[in-house]
């Protein structure tokens, strides 16, 4: 396997070089891409101290002339790489001491992505190691256990309502080519349609549940998961991308129910980060949303299994609280 990383950056010149010394220890990749969005000052990596000419592994870097968003720089880094596989990783994260046994564990296997558990950071703050209660639930749900195992399609309709992250997965990189799958070019939420049109596309899905990485949340501070403006309405442009994927193709409705199940559960939880002077304005396209792109009939095979979601949505359109 030759495995491609593609790092967008911004403003993060310390979490970059971290990231850039912990590859170079690791020699698992064939290539790293750093796709600089404008970051103020530049950051390519002799400036933080990376002495490019003993680098195991040969190291790409294109700088944005202007800030464009994750998606935008993902997708960059995408169109470059070389390897067979390619992994989305944020900056500000780090890998494992668990990741290079997976990597081995995947030598010669055939599959279009592999999911993997991860640790976050408010877990550990708490004194635990692990996910978030509710990704570590579905994936017990999806009975997603062992060191690496290939995902029932039953099962994936279950583990893909997990938390859309871009980092959680290896990817083949001519599966997200053939496929056109890539990040929604918007500031926030862009990962989603990667996340979900992964999960509609593929024919072979592994998972594992080894913690191959660590996911970093710093409170207070002016990240994407903390954002609270109206950035957040950006969602229902990759949403809706997704959501008429159904209309259009009938054999990924066994997707419908947890997709819509993910992204009403989504809007409530954006509804509480926002300012409060942008909750009613998200309720209304919220709302709009639902009438645009949900039609009569995929309501209904979306809440036939769930009646709890269908009465969450029906009092949603009534002007309840999201």
């Amino acid at each position: 396997m030759k495995l491609s990383v593609v790092i967008p950056a911004w403003n993060d010149p310390e979490g970059l070089r971290r990231l850039l010394q912990q590859i170079a220890d690791m020699a698992v990749f064939s290539q790293v891409i750093v796709v600089d969005d404008a970051s103020d000052p530049a950051c390519p990596p002799e400036s933080l101290g990376i002495d490019l000419e003993n680098y195991p592994v040969a190291l790409d870097y294109l700088r944005l002339a202007e800030n464009r968003g994750a998606g935008y720089a993902r997708n960059q880094g995408l169109a470059r790489a070389t390897g067979d596989h390619v992994i989305f990783f944020d900056s500000d994260d780090l890998f494992t001491e668990e990741f290079p046994h997976l990597i081995s564990r995947l030598q010669s296997r055939e599959f279009d992505f592999c999911i993997f558990k991860h640790v976050d950071s408010r877990i550990r703050d708490e004194g635990g190691y692990g996910m978030l209660p509710g990704d570590e639930q579905r994936w017990q749900n999806a009975q997603a256990k062992g060191s690496l195992g290939l995902l029932a399609p039953i099962h994936a309709g279950v583990l893909c309502t997990v938390a859309a992250y871009p980092w959680n997965k290896i990817y083949r990189t001519g599966f997200l080519r053939d496929n056109d799958i890539h990040c929604t070019e918007i500031s926030i939420h862009n990962d989603i349609e990667l996340h979900w049109m992964g999960f509609l596309r593929a024919e072979t899905i592994l998972y594992s549940d080894l913690q191959c990485c660590e996911h970093f949340v710093a409170a207070g501070e002016r990240r994407l998961t903390n954002r609270s403006g109206a950035e957040r309405f950006e969602v229902l442009q990759a949403l809706a991308k997704i959501q008429d994927e159904f209309a259009n193709h009938p054999q990924l409705l066994p997707y419908l129910g947890p997709f819509v199940s993910f992204y009403t559960g989504l809007f409530g939880w954006i509804n509480e980060q926002l300012e409060s002077e942008l909750q009613a304005p998200f309720h209304q396209a919220v709302q709009m949303f639902y009438s645009e792109h949900l039609n009569a009939p995929l309501y209904s095979l979306a809440c036939l299994d769930n009646p709890v979601l269908g009465a969450r949505i029906n009092n949603i359109l009534k002007g309840n609280p999201l």
